[in-house]
């Protein structure tokens, strides 16, 4: 399914590819789903992930996916009305600590790097730190066998000039809100797994979370930028909550100062 069947026309072939390639490593450190979850998509996109749990599943799945960015979330809500069997609930707005606008940028040639925490005033530095990941996982065969073959010099001036896109940019003034507010409107009383991949601000989305509804998270995966500032601020509070937590970091990872967080209810 999310090979063929969704709606990707947002999203450059580039950026599919990257996508692909990250679904996988959501599903690590015991981190698994059973038929008849309930699982939170923060930070949707187009709906990559989302596509990825209703076909592990077989349909047998609920999933509430977040997307503020309005053409982001055009693609999304479609994608969930034509190719979820009404299994997915695409929501317009982020997640944050309390309720607010925040100016988002969009990068319409980028958009998995479209963020609050990106701007005129640092889309330079984020452009190098996204072209050393990139490179990183290309050379390691990620994006096909082919590019492995160019010499890294070319290599770091192909991406780079490839992801000079990301100078073109809108902003958007969006809408986020306390994952609490929403578990309370939604009626959603368990969470099978909690995935958070909204490019930096990861704390402001588990500061939204009220005591009273940290024991209906099972599990969480959490993609955390950067890592050597955050790391142990996100691991801290799963193990505050009861969770059992791993945290990785991978090459390619390290190249652009993420890696990922799995916390597990013990």
């Amino acid at each position: 399914m999310t090979k063929d069947v969704i709606d990707l026309h947002s999203v450059n072939p580039w950026e599919v590819s990257f996508l692909r390639e990250e679904v996988g490593a959501y599903f690590a450190h015991g981190v698994e789903l059973a038929p008849g979850a309930t699982v939170l998509d923060v930070g949707a996109n187009v709906g990559v992930f989302s596509a990825a749990v209703y076909e592990r599943l077989d349909g047998d799945v609920r999933i509430y996916a977040f997307e503020p960015l309005p053409p982001l979330h055009e693609t999304l809500a479609r994608n969930g009305r034509d190719f979820f069997d009404g299994r997915l609930t695409a929501l317009p707005f982020g997640l944050a600590a309390g309720e607010d606008e925040l100016d988002f940028s969009y990068f319409p040639a980028a958009t998995i790097f479209s963020s609050s925490w990106r701007d005129e005033g640092n889309v330079e530095a984020e452009r190098r730190r996204v072209t050393a990941s990139v490179v990183e996982m290309i050379r390691r065969g990620g994006l096909g066998p082919a590019l492995r073959r160019v010499p890294a010099p070319v290599l770091r001036g192909l991406v780079g000039r490839k992801l000079r896109v990301m100078r073109q940019l809108e902003t958007h003034r969006v809408r986020v809100r306390p994952l609490s507010t929403v578990l309370d409107e939604q009626a959603i009383d368990r969470i099978d797994l909690l995935k958070v991949d909204v490019e930096g601000a990861e704390l402001d989305v588990l500061r939204g979370i009220e005591e009273r509804h940290w024991p209906l998270i099972r599990q969480a995966v959490v993609e955390v930028e950067g890592w050597r500032r955050n790391r142990d601020t996100v691991r801290d509070v799963f193990a505050a909550h009861g969770f059992t937590v791993e945290a990785q970091q991978d090459p390619v990872q390290e190249a652009a100062d993420i890696g990922m967080v799995f916390a597990i209810r013990c």
